[in-house]
């Protein structure tokens, strides 16, 4: 799936500046890594909260187009309103193709509710992490890491270990030694 979001230059800088783009209904932001300098930009609020609905903005590699200039991305940081549900600033990392970059994605339990644990033992899926974070070339990035719980037996703990990481992928956790496979996920008793 590609994501696309138009930007806009800008020029002016600071918090006035800025004030005034929430103001036009634009949301500052910048462009920064890879080889090229760091770029202000903007963004149209209603193309940007439409954006920021699919799960995926956050976790895929985006296609910013620049005033035309098309670049691509991945979020690193949104900061948003402490009481009003908008955004305030968004900060985006350049991709370049040859570069490992690291960043999150999701953690997916497929069968957990066929499993034995859940459907004959009375237990159900406790999910303890939702993302994982992996390193990988921007060719590589998967959508998902899935985690198979269809074998799934009540008390069984699922760790780092037991997503299925595609090749040329490594999850961050384990490059740091064994004792980081944390747990994600078990089949506990249900409370019914």
């Amino acid at each position: 799936m590609s994501l696309t979001i138009n930007a806009n230059t800008r020029e002016l800088h600071g918090k006035g500046a800025s004030r005034r783009l929430r103001k036009e209904n634009l949301v500052p932001g910048v462009i920064y890594g890879g080889s090229t300098e760091p770029q202000s930009v903007s963004f149209a609020v209603n193309e940007l909260n439409k954006a920021i609905e699919n799960p995926a903005f956050f976790t895929s590699i985006i296609e910013v187009n620049v005033a035309g200039n098309p670049e691509k991305a991945i979020v690193k940081a949104l900061q948003r309103h402490p009481a009003r549900p908008e955004v305030l600033h968004i900060d985006l990392l350049r991709i370049e193709e040859n570069t490992v970059i690291t960043t999150r994605v999701p953690l997916s339990f497929v069968g957990a509710a066929t499993s034995a644990g859940v459907k004959t033992q009375g237990g159900r899926l406790v999910v303890e992490a939702k993302l994982a974070e992996v390193r990988c070339l921007p060719a590589n990035l998967p959508a998902e890491l899935v985690v198979d719980c269809t074998n799934a037996q009540l008390g069984d703990i699922y760790h780092l270990s037991d997503a299925v990481v595609p090749e040329g992928v490594e999850l961050v956790s384990l490059l740091k030694g064994e004792d980081h496979n944390q747990p994600i996920g078990r089949i506990d008793k249900s409370k019914r």
